[in-house]
């Protein structure tokens, strides 16, 4: 009966620690290729970044299984580390001015995860500017291997997140509305 006890007081004393396990992301790493593409698309015209916001719906707060917080940025949010990945890109491709009227403005719409047989990352970002204020909206979708672990898994999600974001920058480069977005498209530039 002792032993019952031990072994019922060992595992919710387990429980208990692993519900308090939070994992960590590293920094962001800048994408060669988007960098190459920024410098491509935006030839000698600069732009800057607002403070890119979330929609209502959208729950940065985001937790992994039994594990407690999911920090996918050290310290910062899910929308300041997308927001600051994009901006390092534009600096490393020489593009970025904090004095360029072209200002792009980011809302992220989706951002979800699975850590549960195919793992992925679900992000939706609409980006919009002064030279188009309707804006386009991207959708990357990053799948990853997972785990049985929960400690492995989340961790897996931790360690996509990065290239996840490359990807969602990717395809706001690629979007046929990016120059119109940038200010480089002919209309655009007529209109300045």
């Amino acid at each position: 009966m002792k032993s019952i006890f031990a072994v019922a007081a060992a595992s919710a004393a387990l429980v208990l620690v692993s519900a308090c396990e939070t994992t960590s992301s590293r920094p962001y790493t800048v994408s060669t290729e988007n960098v190459m593409a920024f410098q491509s698309a935006l030839k000698d015209t600069k732009v800057q970044l607002a403070d890119f916001t979330t929609a209502a719906d959208v729950d940065a707060n985001m937790t992994c299984r039994a594990l407690g917080a999911l920090e996918v940025a050290p310290g910062k949010t899910p929308v300041e580390f997308i927001e600051g990945a994009m901006r390092d890109e534009l600096f490393s491709a020489g593009v970025y001015d904090t004095s360029s009227p072209t200002v792009i403005n980011g809302e992220v719409l989706t951002l979800e995860f699975n850590s549960l047989g195919t793992g992925s990352w679900n992000i939706a970002l609409n980006v919009s500017s002064s030279t188009l204020p309707q804006g386009f909206t991207v959708e990357t979708n990053y799948t990853f291997k997972t785990s049985f672990s929960a400690i492995s898994a989340c961790q897996n999600v931790i360690d996509a997140f990065t290239p996840a974001v490359q990807g969602l920058i990717s395809d706001v480069i690629k979007h046929p509305q990016f120059e119109d977005l940038a200010g480089t498209s002919p209309a655009a530039v007529a209109s300045l």
